[in-house]
């Protein structure tokens, strides 16, 4: 067995607990949130559309009402105006964009990645590991390795997730008990109105068979995290302040991104955040592979678009590669 293997095989080993811990959120996240999607659009969404369309509302009312002011940042977060809540699996592609999911696959892919050397430098164990015959590169090479595993790893975890929340669920079948409380107490004149309204809602289609095309964009957007990671960890020797860089330059990226959604004089930098190129719910529900940097950058939609897996794919080699190539020219200080 190579030598590559092995410092994988010994990376996994130390971090085999942290990544349970963290498939296993990622897990029961994702069985909760289909237990939330199936409660909104079967219960509550029917609920008030009746009562909307009974006054003459119609969702993009009820919208115009909820994502204002304060709601605006909710909407840019959840991804803008492209989602319908009341269908089941829009609401299902949310999970992708929710904070929760953000935040535990940043904690991993940040705090895995900066202190993969610089964390080995400031601890002293550095000098250890290289008293044997392993060239420095392959140290980056080895948590490349594990990334290859951790990464596919979480995705699926999410995945898993997802179907047996499905399958317990079951069909997303309109609640007709709960329409049935706004025909009980609407007036006599309108009772056929709303009659009409509730039978047009029954049995709601629930299509997850391209939720792998979401979790391809969050495995790319994981992968350039760690990549910029490994970056700033071969150019340090503090495993705590390369992990503040770290959490500084891609938390940045977020907030820019969502306050440049909100206020559109910045939004010609929103193509250099990694968040940009993360889009899942397209993937996901209109099978959108690019995105839009010409609309940014004010040249009109469709005329410059990029790839968004690709380049945050990209994005993690080259944070890998100029990381090898630091590492391997680097003078190593002597341990803190």
């Amino acid at each position: 067995m190579s030598l590559t293997f092995v410092l994988a095989r010994k990376l996994l080993r130390d971090l085999r607990w942290p990544l349970l811990v963290v498939c296993l959120l990622l897990f029961l996240f994702s069985l909760l949130w289909v237990r939330v999607a199936w409660r909104v659009t079967t219960e509550i969404a029917p609920y008030f559309n009746v009562l909307g369309g009974l006054a003459g509302s119609t969702q993009q009312d009820m919208e115009k009402v909820v994502f204002t002011g304060v709601g605006k940042v909710s909407q840019a977060v959840i991804g803008g105006s492209d989602i319908n809540f009341q269908n089941p699996t829009d609401f299902l592609a949310v999970e992708l964009l929710h904070p929760v999911v953000i935040v535990l696959v940043f904690l991993w892919a940040v705090g895995k990645s900066a202190g993969a050397i610089s964390g080995e430098l400031g601890g002293g164990t550095m000098e250890l590991l290289l008293s044997q015959p392993v060239p420095r590169g392959q140290l980056v090479v080895a948590h490349l390795l594990v990334d290859a595993i951790t990464i596919p790893a979480m995705v699926m975890s999410i995945a898993t997730g997802m179907y047996l929340g499905l399958w317990g669920v079951g069909e997303f079948r309109v609640n007709q008990e709960v329409v049935a409380k706004v025909v009980e107490k609407a007036p006599k004149f309108a009772q056929e109105t709303v009659k009409d309204l509730a039978d047009k809602q029954k049995v709601l289609p629930v299509q997850p068979e391209n939720h792998w095309k979401g979790t391809l964009n969050l495995a790319a957007l994981v992968f350039a995290m760690s990549g910029l990671g490994m970056l700033l960890s071969a150019c340090g020797r503090n495993r705590w302040r390369t992990t503040g860089w770290a959490v500084l330059l891609v938390l940045g990226m977020f907030v820019l991104n969502v306050i440049a959604q909100l206020w559109d004089p910045l939004g010609p930098v929103r193509p250099f955040t990694l968040f940009f190129y993360y889009q899942p719910h397209k993937h996901w529900l209109n099978n959108e592979w690019t995105a839009d940097v010409g609309a940014c950058w004010g040249l009109g939609e469709g005329v410059f678009t990029v790839p968004a897996v690709p380049l945050l794919l990209h994005v993690g080699v080259i944070g890998y590669a100029v990381g090898w190539w630091v590492f391997r020219k680097r003078d190593l200080p002597a341990p803190l």
